[in-house]
């Protein structure tokens, strides 16, 4: 593909981006069936005539920035009041707006802002990775105008991270991807994208919010023995217990399940729009894909064993250098996990320092920032007190769940039409379908038959 390539001169991408919404919401179907695929037995066997032909750059750049681009600034529209400190008042304080982490505005929300998940991908060419953690937006709505459309190839190119040649190393056998998903899954010509969710940011974040709201975490697996000191209770700063198991199962939903799911159906919807085939699915085994296993390389993911407990399985905390997790060894301690979130925050650089180079939505930004109220220090050693509790309990952070969580596949692919018509009653893929290839590939031979 041209470096010079502008997608507001592209006739297909301009049908695509004004493609009806509710069309594509109602009209979504996961069409697993590519160009080059074989079901080899049963009432629906069939062999594709065509060879697989992979995604180009502009359609790999629409669907990575429909599923994870930065859309802009967000809005924190809520209340920006400091915490009281009697408990009575912060049952009906209507505040803290500073739980936000950032500012960014995503194409897919997230608690808090603090948009924890970043999407990998693999083609025939590579495996890689969308390092968004550190971008900023341009403006308040970064793709407004149809020209702003043309950045996204350079978004892409510039925040991608390539961590291996050739497509990703997964075995081909039920250990690694479901029975059913065996014949499509990771075939040559697809482009196959996995949201990775890091939990501990957001884990730490809510632990603040927890505290400003007058709860602390209780051991449920210990006698509901609270994960700070007692202190902090008599003085009333916090006075409602929560269970530890149950705040870390509900944040990891909350992340994984929402942040990656957003991703996923954003990237659907957009398949729809641009006539692809493909599917969202949790056919595979999240660590042998992300490299637990002596099986496969997988995304090269590191795992680490946990010295309280050698019988545990080694659990995924990050890529060094590219995807690390708030906690050691990618941080001192906890007490640093902590300082470096409270930092993004109010640090010299941070969301709410009237004098950072951050972006914010508003006006007069620095007069607005300057009003906003830091956590307060109660808050802050709280917070630490837990981690710290949980590190030296558990001897990992979080105690229950990954730092690091992949559930979610979404499968981008050119449709084999035939394997539809032969088999199906009625129209089983839209118009944007039928003409894919002629629109965005118009050149004779995008399509070969099979030898």
């Amino acid at each position: 593909m041209a470096d010079d390539i502008k997608l507001s001169e592209l006739e297909q991408v301009d049908e695509a981006w004004n493609f009806p919404l509710f069309e594509a919401i109602f009209k979504r179907r996961s069409r697993r069936f590519g160009l080059g695929m074989e079901i080899p037995e049963g009432p629906n066997k069939f062999k594709s005539q065509h060879e697989p032909v992979p995604l180009d750059e502009v359609e790999e750049a629409l669907l990575i920035g429909a599923g994870t681009g930065v859309s802009g600034l967000n809005l924190s529209d809520m209340p920006h009041t400091p915490r009281p400190n009697n408990l009575d008042a912060v049952a009906n304080w209507d505040g803290m707006c500073n739980t936000m982490v950032e500012h960014v505005g995503r194409t897919w929300a997230s608690p808090c802002g603090n948009h924890g998940t970043e999407l990998f991908y693999t083609n025939d060419e590579g495996v890689y990775l969308m390092k968004l953690r550190e971008v900023q937006p341009v403006k308040l709505c970064d793709i407004e105008t149809k020209s702003d459309r043309d950045r996204l190839i350079d978004f892409v190119r510039a925040n991608r991270v390539k961590l291996f040649d050739g497509r990703l190393d997964i075995p081909r056998n039920t250990g690694a991807i479901m029975s059913f998903n065996m014949y499509n899954a990771n075939m040559p010509g697809t482009t196959l994208f996995m949201p990775v969710s890091d939990v501990t940011e957001e884990m730490i974040n809510a632990i603040m919010l927890q505290a400003d709201l007058g709860q602390y975490l209780v051991d449920d697996r210990n006698g509901m023995k609270p994960c700070i000191k007692e202190r902090w209770i008599r003085e009333g700063w916090v006075n409602t217990p929560v269970p530890l198991t149950m705040f870390e199962t509900n944040l990891s939903l909350a992340i994984t399940g929402a942040e990656s799911a957003f991703i996923g159906h954003n990237i659907m919807l957009a398949l729809q729009a641009m006539g692809l085939g493909g599917w969202l699915y949790g056919g595979m085994t999240s660590f042998v894909v992300m490299g637990g296993t002596p099986m496969a390389q997988g995304l090269g993911f590191r795992f680490e064993s946990n010295p309280k407990d050698p019988n545990a399985f080694p659990m995924p905390i990050g890529i060094d250098g590219a995807f690390e997790s708030f906690r050691p060894p990618y941080y001192k301690d906890m007490d640093a996990a902590v300082d470096a979130i409270v930092a993004k925050k109010f640090g010299p650089n941070g969301t709410f320092n009237p004098f950072s180079r951050k972006p914010a939505p508003y006006k007069n930004r620095a007069d607005f920032l300057a009003h906003v109220p830091r956590t307060p220090e109660q808050t802050i050693e709280i917070c630490k007190e837990t981690c710290r509790y949980i590190w030296d309990t558990y001897g990992t952070f979080p105690s229950l769940v990954p730092a690091m969580q992949l559930y979610i596949y979404i499968q981008a692919q050119h449709i084999e039409l035939d394997f539809y018509d032969k088999y199906y009653d009625g129209p089983a893929y839209l118009k944007t379908h039928k003409e894919h290839m002629e629109k965005w590939h118009k050149a004779k031979g995008a399509m070969k038959k099979v030898a």
